[in-house]
Parts: C-alpha cells; sequence; structure tokens
C-alpha cells in the first residue's frame, strides 16, 4: 500500500457537482484530485433542467457559453387540467442575474464539458474507476483509503475532502452524518426519448388525478416524460413496451420512437443533518434530495459548489482563517431547503387527490389571471426562493431581511466598457476575486472618503465604477478603477446603490454594504471578519 504527498482539495464523485467543484477551484488556482468509481462521467440522461444560478457559477469557471451553445435556452411550463386544458403558464422574461431562468440540458453534456474543461488546468487530476472504501480525518488533514480498479489499495491524503458521491454517499455514512425528511409513497416513471416528433417547446403539467405527469422538451430533439404510478401498479407492468407505447400515444406523436431510457425512480425531500463535519464536506445529493417538481436537485448542487470553492480558495491561498469555512454549513441548507419545499409544494400543485381538487385547483388558477400581481407572481417565476442568506459570511447592514442588499446575489446587467465600448456581462469584468463596486455619476472621485481598508491587498481586491445608464462611463480623469456603464439601467434598478459602495464576494454575494456617508463602523467590522 502506497501513500501520496498531501492534496490541497480531494473531490470524491465525478458527477456534475464534483466536477463543477473542480472547475472553480482551479480557477481559483487550487490543485484538486477527483476520484471517481465508474469509469466515466454519466452517458445516460440524468437531470435535464438549468437555471440563470447554475449558469452564472458555470460563467465563473469559463463554461457557461459552451454550454448554452448545448442548450435548449429559455423555456416556460404550462399546466394542463383533466380535460388538457391549459389554466396556468410559467414564462419568466426577465434575467436578473444575467441568463435565462430556465434552460432545458442533457446531463451526459454537462458532465463531459465540465470533465473536458479541467484539461486547461496543469493541477487537476481525476482518477476514473476508484473507489474510496475507507476515511479517517485528524484537526490537520483526511486520509483516504482508495482502491484500484484491480483491487489494489493506496492511501491519499488531503488537506480537504467534498463528498460529492450521490445520494446514497458512502463518504456521508462513513463520517456518520444522517438525513431528515421524507420519501414519497408514489414511485414516479421517467422515459426518455430521442428524436421527438412533438415541436412545442414548452413544458406541459398534466394536473390530472387520473395520471400526473410531465412532458419535457430537451435539446437536439429529445424530451422526457414523466409519470406516476397507480395504486397496484408495479415497476415491471410500467416499463413493458406496451404498457409505455399507450402512454405515449395519450399524450401527444411520439409513439414508436427511440426509447433512450426507461426507469422507475422514488422521490425524496431529505438533507443531511450536517453538511461539514471536520474537514469533510458533504455537497449535492450527498448533501440534500429534492423533489424533480422544480428542476432544482442539481442546480442546487451546483450553488453548493459556488459557495464552497471560494472559501476553500481562500483559506488555501492564505487569505483567510478556516473559520470562514463554517460559513458553508450556515448559507447553504436554508436556501437548499426553501427550495425542496418549493418542489414540494409544485409536486401537490401536480397531483390533485380527486377530480373536484384537480378543477378546484384549475378554477383558483384562472381566478388569479384577472389580479395581475398575483398572475405575474406566477407567470414570471417569482415564487421561486430568491438567492439570498439570512446568516453567514457577511457584515448585515440592519435593514429588513426582505429589503437589505446584503446576502444577497448581485445582478448582473450588460455594461459597456471603457476601452473598447463593447457590451459584456458583468462578471466577466469581476474576474475570481473580490469586489468593490462604486454606483457613480461620476467615476473619477467614486471612492472619495472611504477609509483605508486593511485587507484591500491581501484580498487582491479589484475596484469597478457602474456609471449609471444615462452618463458616461468614462471618466474625465484618470481613474484607479475599471470603470463600465449599465446599459440597460439593470444594475440601478435591482440595488439603487447610489448611497453605498458595495463589496461583493467571488460568488457574486455581497458581503457588505458600506456607507458613503458614515462608512468607518462598517469598515472596521469588516476588518474584523476577514481577519479573524
Amino acid at each position: 500500500m502506497t501513500t501520496e504527498t498531501m492534496t490541497p482539495v480531494t473531490i470524491v464523485g465525478a458527477g456534475p457537482v464534483g466536477l463543477m467543484l473542480a472547475n472553480l477551484l482551479s480557477a481559483y488556482n487550487i490543485p484538486v484530485v477527483v476520484i471517481e468509481k465508474n469509469a466515466t462521467t454519466v452517458q445516460a440522461p440524468r437531470a435535464v433542467s438549468i437555471d440563470d444560478e447554475s449558469l452564472r457559477a458555470l460563467q465563473i469557471a469559463g463554461l457557461a457559453d459552451p454550454l448554452k451553445a448545448k442548450c435548449a435556452m429559455d423555456y416556460g411550463s404550462v399546466y394542463l387540467g383533466p380535460g388538457r386544458r391549459p389554466f396556468a403558464r410559467v414564462s419568466p422574461t426577465s434575467a436578473e442575474y444575467g441568463h435565462p431562468r430556465r434552460s432545458a440540458f442533457a446531463q451526459p453534456e454537462l458532465e463531459a464539458l465540465l470533465a473536458d474543461g479541467l484539461k486547461r488546468f496543469a493541477r487537476a487530476e481525476v482518477r476514473f474507476e476508484q473507489e474510496v472504501v475507507g476515511l479517517t480525518q485528524n484537526d490537520n488533514h483526511v486520509t483516504l483509503e482508495v482502491k484500484r480498479s484491480d483491487g489494489s489499495t493506496y492511501m491519499h491524503t488531503s488537506r480537504y475532502v467534498a463528498a460529492c458521491d450521490g445520494g446514497r454517499s458512502p463518504l456521508r455514512h462513513m463520517i456518520n452524518v444522517g438525513m431528515q425528511g421524507y420519501t414519497y409513497e408514489k414511485k414516479w416513471l421517467i422515459i426518455d426519448l430521442k428524436g421527438t416528433r412533438d415541436n412545442f417547446r414548452e413544458t406541459r403539467v398534466y394536473c390530472d388525478p387520473r395520471r400526473p405527469g410531465i412532458n419535457l422538451p430537451g435539446p437536439n430533439r429529445t424530451r422526457r416524460f414523466e409519470f406516476m404510478l397507480l395504486e397496484g401498479e408495479t415497476d415491471e407492468q410500467v416499463t413493458h413496451p406496451d404498457f409505455i407505447s399507450k402512454l405515449l400515444r395519450d399524450h401527444g406523436p411520439d409513439e414508436g420512437i427511440e426509447i433512450v431510457r426507461k426507469q422507475v425512480y422514488t422521490f425524496h425531500a431529505r438533507m443531511a443533518t450536517d453538511w461539514k463535519k471536520g474537514n469533510v464536506f458533504l455537497l449535492g445529493d450527498a448533501a440534500h434530495l429534492t423533489p424533480p417538481f422544480a428542476g432544482q436537485g442539481l442546480n442546487s448542487g451546483l450553488r453548493d459548489a459556488a459557495n464552497l470553492s471560494w472559501k476553500l480558495a481562500a483559506v488555501l491561498n492564505g487569505q483567510m482563517a478556516p473559520a470562514v469555512l463554517e460559513s458553508y454549513q450556515q448559507e447553504r441548507p436554508e436556501h437548499a431547503w426553501q427550495l425542496i419545499e418549493m418542489a414540494v409544494k409544485l409536486g401537490r400543485v401536480m397531483m390533485p387527490e380527486t377530480m373536484f381538487k384537480a378543477h378546484l385547483l384549475e378554477a383558483g388558477f384562472r381566478a388569479l389571471q384577472l389580479i395581475p400581481p398575483a398572475h405575474e407572481y406566477i407567470t414570471q417565476m417569482r415564487y421561486k426562493p430568491k438567492p439570498r442568506f439570512s446568516k453567514g459570511f457577511f457584515v448585515r447592514d440592519g435593514a429588513d431581511l426582505k429589503k437589505t442588499r446584503v446576502g444577497r446575489m448581485l445582478p448582473q446587467p450588460w455594461v459597456e466598457t471603457e476601452h473598447d465600448r463593447k457590451t459584456h456581462r458583468l462578471d466577466d469584468i469581476l474576474g475570481h476575486g473580490f469586489t468593490l463596486i462604486a454606483l457613480t455619476e461620476t467615476p473619477e472621485t467614486a471612492f472619495e472618503g472611504l477609509p483605508p481598508l486593511p485587507f484591500e491587498e491581501k484580498l487582491g481586491l479589484k475596484r469597478v465604477c457602474i456609471a449609471p445608464r444615462y452618463y458616461n462611463a468614462f471618466p474625465a480623469a484618470p481613474s484607479a478603477a475599471t470603470t463600465v456603464r449599465d446599459v440597460y439601467g439593470d444594475f440601478e434598478k435591482h440595488t439603487n446603490a447610489h448611497d453605498v459602495w458595495l463589496l461583493v464576494r467571488p460568488d457574486r454575494y455581497v458581503m457588505a454594504c458600506i456607507p458613503r456617508q458614515s462608512p468607518q463602523a462598517a469598515v472596521a467590522e469588516l476588518t474584523r471578519l476577514l481577519e479573524s
């Protein structure tokens, strides 16, 4: 048995969450090793929906545009009653975070893209056909016993380990962390098709107690159906070709086309009791299991990777103390559980128990169309919990949780740059580190009155001025900050930050609002937090 030199971060599991974490850490210049028991990335369809927050995380890793080229971008949902008449539509038009709210993708293509993306980094390594069979840890490192495909084993030591090894997570069991929540009684049949004849590119949701189901379009003429099993139906019965043919015949023109996968699933709404134990972190399905009704399972895992990656990098690069890592457990579970609850509520809409409840549901949603604010709440997908934290690694500004800008994800508008007069998404200007942003009409004086920031050099803090839409972004005098113009006024609209400087974390969450009139207290609190 051999032992290796210690690795800064080892990721167990080369699924989308593990590979995403590896790409982000590599972008932050942290060496990583990924260990995966399977021979390749996944080849069969699995997750099919990706949201704006996940695309933004991929943008940080430099992979958003390549994935978007493979997606069916920007689609919504139509809810149908028992008579197959539409009674509600979800069709969001805003792109506050720089990308469409909902798009369709193929998980095999995402995983292949992420795996290929690691080839950009000399210090990133993926080891397929290797399985972690043992784990011990102390205050300083984690030791993994790894078994190769030939049966031989070796000891692998890492400063930190990320368990991205799925819902059954062997590593979660090795560190004795349990799950809480519940499992749905009803099973669902998943059917993935290739070469659909159906040109409709919105999701159809069948709110029919006789057979609840979902019909999801995908890229490249793929399509997924999900149907709830009824009382007494068996796995063997519902996966029989004759049974599937009848289902497809009853729900569109796709009877007889190629079936890529048919699988019966049980859905869960569960969460790990701890997301961090010692130097081991749980991410993705290892930390939370989400019903598929909102398409948020994979997206929540990618959020985990975006949250943890910069914190690990800051510690390993000597910019912050290890205490920052505790904020992963503080920040992520609350938002992840909110999305699980949203999925559960959508599931109740999809699965009315009786025809009476189905017709009552339909009538209620039709009535909401007469009330514009309620109608927009549904159509614009405002029921989805906002990406924001009530506790964690930031400095509170005293404002109400629903009104504060602190702990929220920063909007990502289109901005015009000073040197080439071209438009870019804001994150492409911000880079990979911390940013101090000033919304200002006079960029040359944007940071006047700001006290010295003791942490500025250590963090490599970048200063960015954003000029409002109707002002020049190009200062009359030289400025030490990068200057851009808010092309469509979206940044000003969503932040209204003329009275503060915004300190933004690498994951694009606002860490602090520093008041321009009296900045001393906020700077002192930031200094304490960043240097503790």
